[in-house]
């Protein structure tokens, strides 16, 4: 948890700013003891010769008592906080020390050492400021064993003065005065760290939340916006995200709407290639027999095999027959490649489907006869639909044929009709051997066969129920086969045209 919070930007905030105020504190401190004392030593001089100057003001104003001077003394004494001793000229001496202590003794005697000097010599000693003569030093008394900070001058009545302030309390002050900044610097550090943790959140939480939302738009989610909209940098960071999120969603929907297209692009290219190469493949085996007979009975009539004119004009009929049956069958496969490659094109039109099966009915009586089969269809009544009529008539022709073909010999085809809602169901039933359940589902396969003797047999090229496939797909209704006790039943459905129903 924290390995992950150290690496955040507010903890390296507030880290930056630690350092930085700390290097700001112990470089202060630093230069603070170095000019401190400096500093407090100019104040405690220019406070002690302001002391100076009143009680020189004292002396020098209009004539005042004895109690009146002491009291005046004593409190200036008092507002400077440190020792005073008056020598007048008359011998008077007024002080706020007592007169036994060893400060009393130390100043009467720094004091005395003015006393009989003449003006000229107390001009090379001390310094003239103001018409006042005095001088400010550090001193060590020895009787006191003490440092001291003495102002010794002259009044303008030539009365000599001595001021001392305690040198010991000033370091005091001094010392005091840096641990004070010291531990104001390291309050002012935690303060201004944990200040700094909390205000920058204030700023981290708008890139946390920018950081979020560019990590939803990395997954391809666009929903996510900034709700940043300050006028500073971030809020136009904020705005530039945002406005990113909404181009990104526009163009990978454009690409993803591109790619679908190329995608499907793809898809029927390979699709065309493999219908192309089932296509040729399945011609070119379907060909391959007929096109032996036509070969083999050929030469035979070029090699005179048989001088009988009955065998050379069956040579000539099985040449037409295999020509035929590769015409038919060219030609179905040329209907279905345009069904499938969607080329045909579908012209729904009203007619009569009951018609319709009728004629092809009546063209199929000579198949029925040579099979010996019956063909029960009853209906008499028009029954109109919405379909492509030329289609639909191949559709129920290959139906026809093909019940015709696998029904039992003298055996029964029959053709039904049923109404399923608006839709109108055509069904085909032939007597005759089942299909493999397993095979229901292959039968509408391009030139697949469950019985290729029999298929040959009656001339069958396995692209009919392909035909009928593509047919019902183009015109999006249902079609199949299902297998009943006695034979299979092949099945179509319509839309009935409304207004014209018919009771069936």
């Amino acid at each position: 948890m924290f390995g992950r919070f150290k690496h955040s930007l507010r903890f390296k905030l507030t880290m930056i700013l630690m350092i930085m105020m700390t290097l700001t504190v112990f470089v202060s401190l630093g230069v603070t003891q170095l000019c401190v004392k400096t500093y407090f030593l100019s104040n405690l001089k220019g406070h002690m010769i302001k002391t100076y100057q009143d009680i020189n003001r004292v002396f020098a104003g209009e004539e005042l008592s004895d109690e009146e001077i002491k009291e005046q003394l004593a409190r200036l004494a008092a507002n400077g906080e440190m020792n005073m001793l008056v020598l007048r000229q008359d011998g008077t001496i007024y002080s706020n020390t007592n007169e036994k202590s060893k400060m009393y003794t130390s100043m009467q005697a720094i004091a005395s050492l003015l006393q009989g000097t003449d003006e000229e010599d107390l001009g090379s000693i001390l310094s003239n400021t103001n018409g006042g003569y005095y001088i400010f030093h550090q001193n060590y008394d020895d009787k006191m064993d003490a440092a001291f900070y003495d102002l010794v001058g002259v009044l303008d009545d030539k009365s000599l003065i001595a001021l001392r302030s305690s040198a010991t309390r000033f370091n005091e002050s001094v010392d005091a005065t840096l641990h004070l900044y010291f531990y104001v610097g390291i309050l002012a550090i935690v303060v201004g760290c944990v200040a700094m943790f909390f205000i920058s959140s204030a700023y981290v939480r708008p890139i946390h939340e920018m950081a979020l939302a560019a990590k939803r738009m990395s997954q391809l989610d666009f929903d996510a916006r900034v709700r940043y909209h300050t006028r500073d940098e971030i809020g136009e960071l904020g705005s530039s995200i945002n406005s990113m999120s909404r181009e990104l969603e526009t163009t990978i929907s454009e690409l993803k709407t591109a790619n679908a297209k190329l995608t499907k692009d793809i898809e029927e290219k390979t699709q065309i290639d493999e219908m192309r190469k089932e296509f040729l493949s399945h011609v070119s085996h379907e060909l391959k027999t007929p096109i032996a007979l036509i070969q083999g009975y050929a030469e035979g009539l070029k090699e005179n095999i048989s001088d009988d004119p009955e065998n050379r004009e069956f040579y000539c009929e099985v040449i037409m027959d295999e020509a035929d049956r590769m015409n038919a069958m060219v030609k179905r496969l040329l209907a279905l490649n345009e069904l499938e490659f969607g080329t045909d094109k579908v012209d729904f039109e009203r007619f009569d489907i009951v018609e319709l099966m009728k004629n092809i009915n009546l063209s199929s009586e000579i198949l029925l006869q040579q099979r010996g089969v019956e063909l029960q269809f009853s209906y008499a009544s028009p029954q109109y639909v919405w379909a492509d009529e030329f289609l639909i008539e191949e559709v129920y022709s290959n139906y026809l044929t093909n019940a015709i073909h696998y029904a039992d010999e003298g055996g029964r085809v029959s053709v039904s009709l049923e109404e399923k809602g608006d839709l109108l169901r055509v069904s085909v039933f032939n007597e005759g051997e089942q299909i493999p359940e397993e095979e229901l589902e292959k039968i509408w396969i391009k030139f697949y066969k469950v019985d290729k003797a029999r298929t040959r047999e009656y001339g069958g090229s396995g692209i009919g129920l392909s035909i009928v496939a593509a047919t019902m797909k183009l015109h999006g209704r249902a079609y199949g086969a299902y297998n009943k006790e006695d034979g299979v039943v092949f099945y179509f459905e319509l839309e009935m045209a409304a207004k014209h129903r018919r009771e069936l």
